[in-house]
């Protein structure tokens, strides 16, 4: 089957695969978020063959996508706005009063309070230090008010989220956008993010392990591109924007996010990095600069930086 349904023939195809109990189980599944394999094994309770073997048809029709992650593939219900009506009129029919839907949501439950456990035990543990620079965001609500303002106007569209953490950028523009992608080269952090997206309930978006200096992505991918506060720890910031610009569409934005030091500050910590040097790699990409916020601080400010993509770069 082709990428989009775009025939009469591509819905019967649909509608025959989900038209089984078992994958129709699976599908309902896979649209609460990313699953894998083995994850949907334990839920469903049949044999690795025949799980895969249902996964391949719905796949094949269009149904659900596929993404691996080093040794693991995970499944989702396909993100594409076009089948999700389809999609999501025969999942609300379900009830789920029904003995079997219950025992699937509850292992989904199960896995789910398993996966959030190992996340905060990681967070705990291992990015405390990074987790403070949320300090100086100052009111939470304030800051997403921004990010909001920033990115209104205009639909988001399908957004990436480069070196995503642990999702935060995601959780406050994913539900703006039609679909998502969060990306990240720790397998940890991926595992956190994912975490807190299912959580959310956001499952329309996606996270993934990629290296943000070569991303897998094609060219002109995405309609909208954040980088919150990741400029300071890249060891090639002009780079990283580049290949932002890569994969953002003609006419698509790039929202940057960065600590810069607040005006008379005395001490500031040394996770800011100059306007004027975002600024010159904004420019150096070929990306053209539409607004700029900065929420004052005491010893740093946020600054939001708007840009768009008007043509590729020759």
């Amino acid at each position: 089957m082709s990428d989009m349904w775009t025939t009469f023939d591509d819905y019967i195809d649909a509608l025959k695969a989900i038209a089984e109990p078992t994958r129709l189980r699976l599908v309902r599944l896979c649209a609460h978020g990313e699953l894998t394999v083995s994850e949907l094994m334990r839920i469903v309770g049949q044999s690795q063959p025949r799980v895969s073997r249902h996964l391949k048809l719905l796949q094949d029709a269009g149904v659900l996508e596929s993404f691996r992650e080093q040794h693991w593939v995970f499944y989702r219900v396909h993100p594409d706005p076009a089948r999700q009506p389809l999609i999501q009129a025969i999942l609300n029919q379900i009830p789920e009063d029904d003995a079997q839907i219950q025992l699937d949501q509850s292992r989904l439950d199960e896995l789910r309070q398993a996966r959030a456990k190992l996340s905060e035990g990681f967070v705990e543990t291992e990015v405390p230090d990074w987790l403070r620079l949320h300090e100086y965001h100052g009111d939470p609500k304030r800051f997403q008010a921004a990010v909001v303002a920033a990115l209104s106007g205009r639909p988001v569209g399908h957004l990436l989220d480069i070196a995503t953490g642990t999702g935060r950028m995601l959780k406050i523009a994913g539900p703006l956008a039609d679909s998502g992608v969060g990306i990240d080269l720790s397998k940890k952090m991926v595992a956190v993010a994912r975490s807190a997206l299912a959580e959310a309930g956001l499952a329309h978006l996606s996270v993934r392990q990629e290296d943000m200096y070569q991303m897998r992505f094609p060219a002109r991918s995405f309609d909208t591109v954040t980088i919150d506060q990741v400029l300071y720890f890249a060891s090639s910031p002009d780079a990283l924007i580049r290949e932002a610009t890569r994969v953002l569409k003609v006419g698509g934005r790039l929202l940057l996010v960065a600590f810069t030091e607040a005006q008379g500050a005395k001490h500031p910590p040394p996770v800011s990095i100059p306007m004027a040097e975002i600024r010159r790699f904004v420019e150096e990409a070929g990306l053209r600069i539409t607004t700029a916020n900065v929420l004052p601080g005491e010893r740093l400010d946020i600054s939001l930086l708007v840009s768009e993509k008007t043509k590729d770069k020759a």
